[in-house]
């Protein structure tokens, strides 16, 4: 039996498609001919030469809404608007979606790495708190292009577009991390009287000597911190869950584990009792940027000027654990890990405990 093919001419594209017999090709083929030139379009996977870079991503983003959690959302939202912002910046001249090419992609990797343009743009509504930040590391712009190609594999599912232009773009060769700084206990101890010191004074920083505090006997990022509620913690028991709020989700799955004394402490020194248990004078949950600027500050006194990050409170909780022979297990636990091997991210151990266990083995 004779199998028959049309070939679909448009643009310059060609493409043979299997019809079957003669008839069902010479339908076919009128079919693809009519006047308004729609299923030509479809069968080369063009669709996306009619459909607006701006269009689509709001479709993408209403479809992100829909089917992600808040954090997740916010990633992804800000991530596409600055990929708009750079469309509309340098290459003005792209309507349509097909037109997006990998060295678009490309393009964006550098500016990123360089425009302050399209930094204040992915700064988003906190443009004070964030101007004098550094431009954005290789790895941030890996992780945004990530997001950028799931957009694109999204369409190319739909048929909007031939291809994703992302497929052949390169990633960006990143930069050594910074090595977290662990405190010694001598160290926490300065880091945190200076912070009460300063506290007597400095009504404001009150607040953030007990967030200090808090952190270096909680192993807490930074953002489950800020939004923490009292609804999160039963001071009878002790008990602590870390789970999702509105407009907020942890960055792994909820979890459970009990506070230390110092913990307890620090939360039953609070009076009047607001929904948010770390908040500013006027009420308001702290700002992770806010506490990172009151850290340094804190941190300047005592000598601890490679202290930058809040993060390095969890570094040091962690590590602080293992050094006193907590099972792994049980700390990925604490610090809500999925596996042993990103807890063990976290472990440092000083040169203190290094010294004194090598010290403990004497042979002969």
């Amino acid at each position: 039996m004779i199998t028959y093919y049309v070939v679909i001419c448009h643009r310059g594209k060609h493409k043979w498609v299997r019809a079957g017999t003669l008839r069902d090709a010479k339908l076919l083929k009128k079919e693809i001919e009519a006047p308004d030139n729609t299923r030509r379009i479809e069968k080369l996977g063009l669709t996306g030469r009619h459909k607006r870079i701006d269009d689509f991503f709001q479709e993408y983003a209403d479809h992100v809404k829909l089917r992600t959690f808040g954090n997740t959302v916010k990633r992804y939202l800000g991530v596409l608007n600055t990929f708009l912002a750079f469309l509309k910046t340098f290459h003005p001249n792209l309507g349509y979606l097909t037109q997006i090419k990998p060295e678009h992609i490309e393009s964006y990797q550098k500016q990123r790495l360089e425009s302050t343009e399209l930094k204040a743009d992915a700064d988003g509504d906190k443009p004070d708190n964030h101007k004098n930040k550094r431009l954005p590391l290789p790895q941030t712009v890996n992780f945004e292009v990530g997001i950028i190609r799931s957009v694109f594999m999204w369409a190319h599912d739909r048929e909007l577009i031939p291809a994703v232009p992302t497929k052949k773009v390169k990633p960006l060769r990143p930069k050594p991390k910074k090595q977290a700084k662990v405190l010694t206990p001598d160290q926490c101890r300065q880091f945190l009287k200076t912070a009460r010191e300063a506290a007597k004074s400095d009504k404001p920083m009150r607040v953030y000597y007990k967030a200090f505090k808090f952190l270096l006997n909680t192993g807490l990022r930074s953002g489950e911190l800020c939004n923490l509620t009292w609804d999160d913690v039963d001071l009878e028991t002790g008990l602590m869950e870390i789970q999702p709020k509105e407009g907020w989700t942890p960055k792994r799955n909820s979890r459970q584990f009990y506070l230390n004394e110092s913990s307890l402490e620090v939360l039953r020194s609070f009076g009047e009792r607001e929904r948010y248990i770390f908040t500013d004078l006027s009420g308001r949950q702290l700002d992770p940027s806010v506490l990172r600027k009151a850290l340094i500050e804190v941190a300047q006194a005592p000598g601890l000027n490679d202290l930058t990050r809040v993060h390095d409170l969890r570094h040091t909780f962690s590590s602080h654990m293992q050094m006193n022979g907590v099972d792994p297990g049980t700390m990925a636990a604490i610090l809500g890990h999925r596996s042993y091997d990103v807890t063990m991210i976290y472990t440092h151990q000083t040169q203190e405990h290094l010294r004194k266990s090598i010290n403990k083995i004497g042979i002969g």
